[in-house]
């Protein structure tokens, strides 16, 4: 890893980073030393209250399967399925996909 990355990956541990990003709206941190009051709406404010007064963390399935399912035939089947594919398809097409890939 080169010098800038290393250092710019540094810069986003920093709450400063996420400071930036949070006041131009659209971005929600667990970080736990940034100044509320950046947020760009009382939206994101209470979003962040919730955030970190979470006691329960959990995954969808699709974190336990392997990347090419969970990120790739699982994620594409359930885009189909909302467009009209047929359950059994998607279903089929996602268990090819684990076969192939094993």
């Amino acid at each position: 890893m080169n010098r800038v990355t290393t250092e710019f990956m540094k810069f986003l541990m920093h709450p400063e980073a996420h400071e930036r990003f949070m006041e131009k709206g659209g971005f929600l941190t667990p970080h736990t030393g940034v100044d509320t009051s950046k947020y760009a709406s009382d939206t994101f404010r209470s979003l962040h209250e919730v955030l970190q007064n979470a006691t329960t963390f959990r995954f969808d399935g699709s974190d336990l399967m392997p990347g090419w399912v969970g990120a790739g035939s699982f994620w594409t089947g359930m885009v189909d399925y909302t467009n009209g594919k047929s359950a059994q398809e998607v279903a089929d097409a996602i268990q090819a996909s684990w076969i192939a890939g094993q």
